[in-house]
């Protein structure tokens, strides 16, 4: 059990941006991995960090159990901590091999693909408006065809996330950060993001 645990709470190599994040956030990567963690209130009278831990990698691990199908796990658990800053409150981080495993797991929309796929599969629609600053792009036919193999996001997610390359144009909504970042917090509707690459 204590190996299982060790396995799961054990990240991959690389950046990790997420050791320092204290809100609602995501993170998708060029391969399309999601780091996710979730922030919310805790209980300290009614469960303890381990108690949360444990109900943490026993879902990731029943959710995998129903959902893997190569090598990676869907979902693996990062971390679960209690705020140094806020007692009150306890982050979960989550590390998934998809934006598809996210959104069966959270229940929530993320989509990482190419604006030709995202329209193929009916994630992106044709006619949708998308914009920065003052310029705007009208998803019709010369659209879709010039910026076709360009990545899009596309999310339900209610939070900072942060992109694998720089935003093109973005849906009502979306803020785009200095640090080319976006907040999707204030979007009504699914936020629609068409990046550089």
């Amino acid at each position: 059990m204590l190996l299982s645990l060790f396995l799961l709470l054990s990240g991959c190599g690389g950046k990790d941006s997420w050791k320092e994040w204290k809100a609602d956030q995501l993170e998708i990567n060029k391969d399309g991995q999601v780091i996710y963690c979730v922030v919310d209130g805790f209980e300290k009278n009614i469960y303890d960090v381990d108690e949360l831990t444990g109900m943490a990698v026993a879902e990731a691990a029943e959710f995998n159990g129903k959902n893997k199908t190569g090598d990676a796990a869907p979902v693996t658990v990062l971390d679960v901590s209690r705020l140094e800053e806020e007692q009150d409150k306890v982050r979960v981080v989550y590390r998934f091999d998809t934006g598809a495993s996210y959104t069966a797991f959270q229940g929530e929309t993320l989509v990482y693909e190419t604006l030709e796929e995202a329209v193929t599969k009916k994630h992106v629609f044709s006619g949708s408006v998308l914009y920065n600053g003052e310029n705007s792009l009208t998803l019709d036919e010369p659209g879709r065809v010039k910026y076709r193999t360009k990545h899009v996001v596309v999310t339900d997610a209610k939070a900072l996330i942060h992109l694998p390359e720089e935003v093109l144009y973005c849906s009502h909504g979306v803020t785009i950060l200095k640090d080319g970042s976006v907040d999707t917090t204030g979007c009504e509707d699914t936020a629609v993001i068409l990046l550089k690459k």
